[in-house]
């Protein structure tokens, strides 16, 4: 096992989970979300949730939240979008975040979906009532 993988410390440190290969410039998020990509929950004991590198997931065609949030992190990072950041999700009453999202200006990247929206207003339209939010910067 894998504890560099631990999901909260993707939100620690998110640029270190950012895939550079230069394959994400010709990926097409929008298709393999649509048409590839299966959201499969990781089996949970409590207080271990590993996430899975960005090209595994897309190799496996599936991962749960954070496991797309990362991909989708991997290919606006790729493709320069600009406001890029991972969200960590909530809902009452839960202790601990239940959902991870991927964003940048103009889009929320949410378990195989694509919103063209702001974060708070994926956020209202959800069942989440609050989103903690990291910002990534990369450097080249």
């Amino acid at each position: 096992m894998d504890v560099r993988r631990w999901t909260p410390l993707t939100f620690v440190a998110p640029a270190r989970y950012v895939d550079r290969d230069d394959w994400w410039q010709s990926f097409d998020l929008e298709a393999w979300s649509q048409s590839e990509y299966v959201w499969t929950q990781d089996e949970w004991n409590g207080y271990l949730d590993l996430a899975k590198y960005p090209r595994e997931c897309v190799e496996m065609g599936r991962g749960d939240c954070e496991d797309y949030a990362l991909v989708a992190l991997s290919w606006a990072v790729a493709h320069d979008r600009d406001g890029i950041g991972l969200g960590f999700c909530w809902d009452p009453p839960y202790p601990w975040p239940r959902h991870v999202i991927a964003f940048d200006e103009e889009y929320v990247y949410s378990s195989g979906n694509i919103y063209e929206m702001s974060v708070d207003e994926w956020k209202a339209d959800s069942r989440y009532s609050f989103v903690l939010r990291r910002r990534v910067t990369v450097s080249s």
